[in-house]
């Protein structure tokens, strides 16, 4: 593989042990979105300040907004009008009119995707925001709240009942002003490596939605791959832990990447003190789909890498099961109030397993709130060529990998940590199995599909057991020692 192509390859792709992980702050029982997080929603994001419109500005302003002038009585004493754009937890696009006559603050929000509108009626306080949700219905469909500080929204929707609960951030738009909102803004993937006891280490960071962070580290000289799981800041300072076998904390790493190009990473643990001075080696966007109406919102973050077929190969998945979204929701044809409002959600997710300059491995998750499991594929990606590697290009013809992994699944699935004490997890590991595999450096790792309660459960199968069965010249040779 070319070199300038090699050092342009990274993949972010997101959850190993527990997904966005609850991106929006859903209430109830709603299908995980992402990896969840332990802990809590980064901070948002710093904003320039920019100055309000003078307490003025309404009369011809307000009458300029013929649809926030009908929404009062008095239309003339109007005292502004402002705009906003802005995202529902930090996916969902969307665009707010507030008009306010120095009591009532009214408009519009409105989905950027669908264009579909809802009209807003509250008040003001100082900094903080109230608004009930209730076009097109007389009945309440939903709430906002939350303050309006600096030309910025930071508030929570709740439906109805609050049941349903999500963050909702927006900037004011100043006449003449573009703003990009779209929901890939801020979402990346970088790949450091560093030296540690003399040995190579790599770390992949995928900055998912509302500042979490998730990836992995491979330490040579422990012989081990860390997941990891954090969140950062506004300001680029990071908290992340590193997760060993059964989800149980190694170590917490420190740092901070307001400079992307390197971070000194430190790591404290077990009474160890160390520091990774890691550069960084590959960066890279992900692609983000979304849309969201008066009922539904489903949304896919998955990479895009330099690897055209990969690119395909994920492309292809995330379509796939857009489509599928939008048949369901068009079959079932729920009809709109207050109790539908936002009922019917799904979400797409991408999480690396490996990523070397000629492995990329990792797993596609979709969960919906209409079917009670999610679902989910693996990947594994020769970035020499391009294909997928399957058992075919690991194993000798004899060797019938499939049957043995099964075994070896059997016998060490009751070591997992809730197997013991869960019979409902023992029932799901015996009835699902682990059907997917993913190439890490470490081992050939065995995997369950995402569940919302266990999340990712993971099997590690070393390589030095299975090498009297793979064959000399298999593209994970670099693995087997």
């Amino acid at each position: 593989m070319p070199a300038a192509l090699i050092k342009n390859i990274c993949l972010a792709l997101v959850l190993i042990a527990s997904p966005a992980f609850l991106l929006a702050q859903k209430k109830g029982n709603p299908p995980a979105k992402k990896p969840p997080a332990k802990t809590q929603p980064a901070k948002p994001a710093p904003v320039t300040k920019a100055p309000p419109p003078p307490a003025t500005v309404a009369t011809g302003a307000a009458a300029k907004d013929t649809a926030i002038a009908k929404l009062f009585e008095k239309p003339a004493e109007i005292q502004w009008v402002k705009y906003f754009k802005g995202r529902m937890d930090d996916v969902a696009t969307l665009e707010i009119a507030l008009g306010y006559d120095g009591k009532n603050c009214r408009g519009y929000l409105t989905y950027g995707k669908s264009r579909h509108q809802l009209r807003l009626d509250g008040s003001i306080k100082a900094d903080s925001i109230f608004f009930e949700e209730r076009e097109p219905f007389k009945e309440v469909t939903g709430r906002v709240k939350g303050i309006l500080k600096n030309a910025r929204i930071q508030a929570e929707w709740t439906s109805h009942n609050n049941a349903i609960g999500s963050r909702l951030e927006a900037q004011e738009v100043q006449p003449g002003q573009s703003l990009n909102v779209g929901c890939s803004d801020g979402k990346w993937a970088s790949r450091y490596i560093t030296r540690y006891n003399g040995a190579r280490c790599d770390m992949i960071l995928q900055r998912m939605h509302n500042g979490q962070l998730f990836g992995y580290l491979w330490v040579e000289a422990d012989g081990k791959t860390y997941d990891l799981r954090g969140e950062m800041d506004a300001d680029g300072n990071y908290e992340i832990e590193a997760l060993s076998a059964n989800d149980k904390i190694a170590g917490l790493l420190h740092g901070n990447l307001k400079n992307p190009q390197r971070t000194d990473c430190n790591w404290v643990g077990s009474g160890e003190k160390r520091t990774f001075n890691f550069t960084q080696k590959d960066n890279f966007q992900l692609g983000c789909y979304e849309y969201a109406d008066f009922i539904s919102s489903y949304d896919a973050l998955y990479p895009r890498t330099p690897c055209a077929s990969c690119n395909t190969w994920l492309d292809q998945q995330v379509t796939n099961w857009v489509n599928k979204c939008k048949a369901t929701i068009a079959v079932n044809k729920y009809p709109a109030a207050p109790a539908t409002r936002s009922s019917q959600r799904a979400s797409s997710w991408a999480e690396i397993a490996c990523l070397t300059e000629n492995i990329l491995s990792g797993y596609l998750t979709f969960s919906e709130t209409w079917n009670p499991e999610a679902t989910g594929l693996a990947f594994n990606f020769d970035l020499r060529t391009g294909k997928p590697i399957t058992f075919n290009e690991i194993f000798n013809k004899s060797f019938n990998a499939q049957s043995w992994l099964d075994d070896f699944a059997k016998k060490e699935a009751p070591k997992l940590a809730h197997y013991a004490n869960d019979p409902s997890y023992r029932a799901w590991i015996a009835r699902e199995g682990f059907p997917m595999f993913a190439l890490r450096r470490d081992g050939l790792e065995l995997s369950t599909l995402f569940h919302g309660q266990y999340g990712r459960q993971t099997l590690l199968v070393p390589y030095s057991t299975l090498k009297p069965y793979m064959k000399k010249d298999n593209p994970i040779a670099e693995f087997v020692k």
